[in-house]
C-alpha cells in the first residue's frame, strides 16, 4: 500500500488567487473559510494539477484558471502555476504545472498577438512532455479512486448508478444468490 503525504502547494495566478504557500509537511490539513475565500479555488488548483480538471471534473475547456480582472476579462502575459511536492513512500515527488499565453509578432507587424496557450510539465524540476507527466500520475493513484476518497459527494452525485455497483462489487469477495 503506498503512503501519500503532502509536503507543500504552492498556487500562483491561479483564478483568485495570486500566490498562495500551504505548507502541511504531511500532516492533516483543513481549509475552512467563508464563502468566497478561495477553499474552492485550492481543491481546483490541486485536480488541475493532479489530473487537468477542476473538482467538479470539468476540463480546461470549461473552466478557466487565468486570474480575471475586474470587468472578468482574464489578465494576460502572466504564467498560472501550481506546485506541490509529495512524500510517497518515504521518497519526494515535486509536480508542477505551468500554463502561460503564446504571443508572436506577425511579420511587418509592431505588436505581439495572442496565439493561444501551452503547458509545460515538471517532474522533480525536470520539465517532461505531458504523456509521461499523466503517466507518473496514474502510477501515483487512479483518479477516480483519488476522488472517491477526497471528495465525500463524489460516489453519489457523480458516479452512474452502474459504477456505484461496480465501486461496491470490488470492496466485497464477492456476490453469490
Amino acid at each position: 500500500m503506498k503512503k501519500i503525504n503532502l509536503q507543500s502547494i504552492e498556487l500562483k495566478n491561479f483564478k483568485g488567487i495570486k500566490s498562495l504557500l500551504i505548507e502541511p509537511n504531511g500532516s492533516n490539513l483543513n481549509i475552512f473559510g467563508q464563502n468566497e475565500t478561495g477553499k474552492s479555488t485550492i481543491v481546483d488548483a490541486w485536480f488541475w494539477l493532479l489530473f487537468n480538471k477542476n473538482s467538479k471534473d470539468q476540463s480546461t475547456q470549461k473552466f478557466d484558471i487565468k486570474p480575471l480582472k475586474e470587468n472578468n476579462e482574464p489578465l494576460h502575459q502572466i504564467e498560472t502555476s501550481v506546485k506541490a511536492t509529495l512524500d510517497i513512500n518515504n521518497s519526494q515527488l515535486t509536480l508542477e504545472k505551468i500554463y502561460k499565453e503564446v504571443w508572436q509578432k506577425k511579420r511587418g507587424s509592431n505588436q505581439e498577438q495572442f496565439q493561444g496557450h501551452t503547458t509545460d510539465y515538471f517532474l522533480s524540476g525536470a520539465k517532461v512532455k505531458k504523456k509521461e507527466y499523466e503517466e507518473r500520475i496514474s502510477e501515483i493513484i487512479d483518479e477516480d479512486i483519488f476522488r472517491l476518497i477526497t471528495d465525500p459527494l463524489y460516489f453519489n452525485e457523480q458516479l452512474h448508478w452502474s459504477e456505484r455497483r461496480e465501486v461496491l462489487t470490488k470492496l466485497v469477495d464477492g456476490i453469490d444468490d
